[in-house]
């Protein structure tokens, strides 16, 4: 017998399991090319994002260096501002583009922008309006773009030039910046002065050597200036600034209680040592100083109300706002009813015959100025309004707004800012008496006017408005550019009260409002008014010169 079927049947099994085995392969081999190709698309994937990042890196980083580059000419104008206050007086701006210092690759320009009000589009040399915002929460800044330039492409918003004249035809990555500068205003403060001297004007002989701060005088041994004392009972209740050294009696009070104000005594204080209130004391705060003339008011005022010659201006509260403006021809009242103007402006220039009257507090009177700037001024207001004079400023009663009456603090959103190029004054007519012309002068008893009552004012002129109010009170931010805020006949007369002001007053030098607790107003209630940090009056005068411009913000404005 042979045995020959099992052989058969273990080949033909092999073969099945061999032709099994080429099924699986030729599957495995599928599977083998899908993984490939998936590795394949992944590596692929791979690469286009590590390229897309690469691009984008590099994108970034350029775009980068053109905001550093940019940040730089900021860096650069500051520097020059550090070095000169005025330097941004002249407008300045890059003539050609700058390399940044440690680069070779990023460059930037600067300029000066105008302010956003002013009708030229322009910023023009020493011109403020032109420069200096001037209302709303901006007033008193200046805005600088800076732009910054490297080679290279930082996406679509990449430039051919912005800002840089040379090389027109490479192409740039350009960021730009705009920064936005402050410092310290005049309606940051309650009170401002440059010196806290009497007026000049107001001594006979004049003298000419009290343009000193109080340690040159010292040194000088000027004798012929008359210092004004803050006394005991005088309270600064708000931020406080002086150029000068303050002559204060003990306890003499600056700063609010429970407020932190900024009390600036550059040149310190002396006499006795006054009350100051939280911690913001210092001797360091830099120079402020008013702008020479208030003219700047005057291009405000041609869309406003410009009047010429003395003009009495009653307000009248309202909605609109209403004003009784008063002209006077021939000893005849004109009066005319106005609304207030659109752009809140009101400015009184000199008439056609100018001004020849010169001021004196001393026997002061309130005619023979029909040719001067001087604007006359009291009432009711509930919309905001600025009033400059070229000459002087009378307030001639209480000047109050919403929730000011009596003394109160005011509400709402209404300001008013008054502005002379000469005084700010206080109506105050008194008798005259056998003593001389200028007895206010001589404090001896029997030479001491006394009050002129409502009657005997009207019958001394008709222009004349009636006795003097007693515990004025004044809403307003207060300027005297050249010389003070005062009142007339501060030595002559019985007490008139307390003299209360909410808002500012700045003044070039120091005037005085009465004579110890027998002439004139013979207590001070000066309060900052906190709605002036962002409800300005129109078109408010801000310093010229100051040693504390600071960076308030910086913004990055979209590229075109």
């Amino acid at each position: 017998m042979h045995v020959r079927f099992p052989i058969l049947s273990v080949s033909r099994a092999r073969v099945s399991l061999h032709r099994a085995g080429s099924a699986e392969g030729g599957f495995a081999m599928i599977i083998a090319l899908v993984i490939l190709v998936i590795a394949m698309l992944l590596a692929a994937a791979a690469f286009s994002a590590v390229k897309e990042d690469s691009k984008n890196t590099r994108t970034y980083i350029v775009a980068q260096k053109a905001y550093a580059a940019a940040l730089a000419g900021i860096e650069e104008f500051k520097y020059e501002l550090g070095a000169n206050n005025n330097y941004w007086a002249t407008c300045p701006k890059t003539s050609a583009a700058t390399t940044v210092p440690g680069t070779t690759d990023e460059a930037y320009t600067y300029r000066f922008l105008h302010s956003e009000k002013h009708t030229q589009k322009e910023c023009e040399e020493k011109k403020q309006a032109a420069m200096i915002e001037t209302s709303g929460s901006a007033n008193g800044t200046f805005r600088v773009e800076a732009t910054g330039r490297v080679p290279g492409n930082c996406g679509e918003k990449a430039l051919t030039e912005k800002g840089f004249a040379e090389n027109a035809k490479n192409k740039y990555c350009v960021r730009s910046v705009v920064a936005t500068f402050t410092h310290p205003g005049f309606i940051n403060y309650v009170f401002v002065s440059n010196y806290e001297l009497l007026d000049p004007v107001a001594l006979s002989p004049e003298p000419s050597d009290c343009e000193n701060y109080y340690n040159e005088r010292q040194e000088k041994k000027v004798k012929d200036c008359t210092e004004i004392i803050w006394r005991t009972v005088d309270k600064i209740n708000g931020p406080f600034h002086t150029n000068d050294s303050a002559d204060t009696e003990k306890n003499a009070q600056f700063g609010r209680e429970g407020h932190n104000d900024a009390i600036e005594m550059n040149q310190g204080h002396h006499n006795s040592t006054p009350k100051i209130n939280g911690s913001g004391y210092t001797e360091s705060a830099g120079t402020l100083l008013p702008p020479e003339t208030d003219s700047e008011l005057l291009e405000s005022a041609e869309s406003g109300y410009k009047l010429k010659g003395r003009t009495e201006i009653q307000l009248e509260e309202g909605s609109p706002n209403k004003m009784k403006v008063t002209k006077w021809k021939a000893g005849v009242a004109e009066s005319e009813t106005k609304s207030f103007p659109a752009n809140g402006v009101v400015f009184v220039e000199d008439g056609s015959g100018g001004c020849s009257v010169k001021y004196t507090p001393f026997g002061s009177k309130y005619t023979g100025d029909a040719e001067c700037g001087n604007a006359y001024i009291k009432g009711s207001y509930s919309e905001s309004l600025t009033i400059g004079a070229a000459n002087d400023l009378i307030v001639i009663g209480n000047t109050t707004t919403t929730g000011g009456s009596g003394g109160s603090e005011p509400t709402g959103t209404a300001t008013l800012g008054l502005i002379a190029t000469n005084f700010v004054r206080v109506y105050h007519p008194v008798k005259e008496t056998s003593c001389g012309k200028e007895t206010c002068k001589n404090t001896s008893s029997s030479c001491n006017e006394t009050n002129m009552t409502k009657a005997e004012a009207e019958a001394f002129s008709k222009e004349m408005f009636g006795a003097v109010t007693e515990d004025l009170v004044v809403d307003a931010a207060i300027l005297s550019t050249k010389h003070s805020w005062i009142v007339d006949n501060y030595l002559c007369g019985s007490s008139l009260g307390t003299l209360t002001v909410w808002g500012s007053i700045a003044q070039f030098w120091r005037g005085p409002v009465g004579s110890g607790a027998t002439h004139g107003f013979t207590t001070k209630n000066y309060n900052y008014d906190e709605r002036l940090a962002t409800n300005q009056p129109p078109s408010f005068l801000s310093p010229t010169t100051t040693g504390a411009w600071k960076v308030e913000r910086e913004t990055a404005p979209p590229e075109k």
